[in-house]
């Protein structure tokens, strides 16, 4: 896993002011700064870090830090992201306490219509050792490209996963921030996945059916360090659930009934 930020001119609205000295930098309220940052899922054998970055992890790599004088972020007003982070520190307490709560099981129901054309149907879940049932029934549909000699009318189902992964690191962005007291103001990721389709074809036994490798590039607006946003980005890659799915082996049972 590679954290690459690359340079861009750098928005700076009216109102911004640098407070020289100890190397303490004082964003105002007005100043707002555009952090992108690469994220590359590795290919399959490369080792990860994945504390890289975090401030959870005091031993990172020396050659990672930064040089020069430190820069620190200090809030000055409650960060509001929309994120009950009080809740999820709660239920950490309750797990420890009883671990067996801890233990959920998500379902999805896919349903053919026709051709390459599917509907999933999602609702229903198993946790804090009972079922349960949300507001609403949720529905995702997948389709193929007419590339595919197919009619085109929803995402495959592999970019459904990559929408997946974003939306999980999105939202473990937004919780990490709330949690710090960074306050967000837009964050956008963006992400690619490459598949050589000899391999869904059956061309090819050396080629793979899925991802040869996936990339994840960040955009985020927030009154913080390039430091404090690539902090962000990786401690919510470090806890995000989708990014362990797809780069750890997960076992896979297909039953017929």
């Amino acid at each position: 896993m590679f954290f690459t930020p690359f340079r861009r001119s750098r928005r700076e609205l009216a109102g911004t002011s640098d407070v020289p000295g100890d190397g303490m930098h004082q964003p105002t309220d007005t100043r707002r700064r555009l952090h992108p940052i690469h994220l590359l899922f590795p290919r399959r054998g490369q080792q990860r870090n994945l504390g890289l970055l975090t401030r959870d992890t005091e031993s990172s790599n020396s050659t990672n830090q930064s040089k020069g004088p430190k820069m620190t972020y200090v809030s000055t007003t409650p960060a509001n992201n929309g994120v009950n982070t009080e809740a999820l520190i709660g239920a950490r307490g309750a797990f420890a306490e009883t671990p067996v709560a801890a233990q959920f099981t998500f379902k999805s129901t896919c349903d053919w219509i026709e051709g390459t054309y599917n509907r999933n149907t999602i609702n229903g879940y198993f946790g804090l050792g009972q079922e349960h049932e949300r507001k609403r029934t949720f529905s995702i549909e997948s389709d193929h490209p007419e590339v595919f000699a197919a009619a085109d009318r929803a995402p495959t189902p592999t970019e459904i996963v990559l929408s997946a992964l974003a939306s999980c690191l999105t939202g473990g962005v937004a919780a990490v921030a709330q949690h710090r007291g960074i306050q967000l103001h837009s964050v956008r990721a963006t992400v690619e996945g490459d598949i050589d389709v000899q391999g869904i074809l059956g061309m090819d036994p050396e080629i793979r059916n899925g991802f040869s490798e996936v990339r994840v590039s960040f955009e985020i607006d927030a009154d913080v360090s390039d430091e404090d946003i690539r902090a962000l980005v990786a401690q919510s890659q470090k806890r995000s659930a989708l990014f362990d799915i797809l780069t750890n082996p997960t076992n896979v049972a297909v039953t017929v009934s």
